[in-house]
């Protein structure tokens, strides 16, 4: 083989290469596989999500006290959240915050009060009560209801 094929074998397989890269993105840009286009929708979602916590209303919060198997005292915290937005909610996270005498918060905790899996949720107008058991809380609480926010939204898609 001489020198002027060679050239031309080795430039083909480049027009080759080239054009498999260009019909991998035009295929993967068909497939809406456009990373930046998921990452838009996934922070449209979060944005949605934040923005509905205001939609979510805790509300009859008591405190109740009990003992677990090992005769360690428990409390539990008891509410109620009603979904008073237009969306079907799957997951509701509550901020707990637990104070001192002097009103300083000694304890804060995030936990799930609310989860549907599978194809359920909390829809829109309706109510329900979750409990959260706390067995390990700091000496200096002041054994007054903690304050409750919701912290995290996870909307049905």
């Amino acid at each position: 083989m001489n020198l002027q094929a060679s050239g031309f074998a080795k430039l083909s397989q480049k027009f080759v290469i080239l054009g498999v890269r260009l019909l991998l993105l035009i295929v993967m840009a068909g497939c809406g596989s456009n990373p930046s286009s998921r990452t838009a929708q996934a922070g449209q979602s979060a944005m949605e999500a934040e923005a509905y916590k205001s939609k979510i209303e805790v509300s009859k919060v008591v405190l109740a006290k009990g003992k677990n198997y090992l005769g360690s005292d428990v409390f539990y915290v008891e509410a109620s959240l009603k979904n008073m937005g237009n969306r079907v909610v799957q997951r509701v996270e509550i901020m707990f915050l637990f104070k001192d005498s002097l009103k300083q918060v000694v304890l804060k905790e995030s936990r799930k009060a609310l989860e549907y899996k599978g194809g359920g949720g909390l829809e829109a107008d309706k109510s329900t009560r979750f409990q959260v058991a706390f067995d390990h809380l700091p000496k200096e609480w002041n054994y007054v209801l903690p304050d409750l926010e919701v912290s995290q939204v996870t909307l049905k898609e």
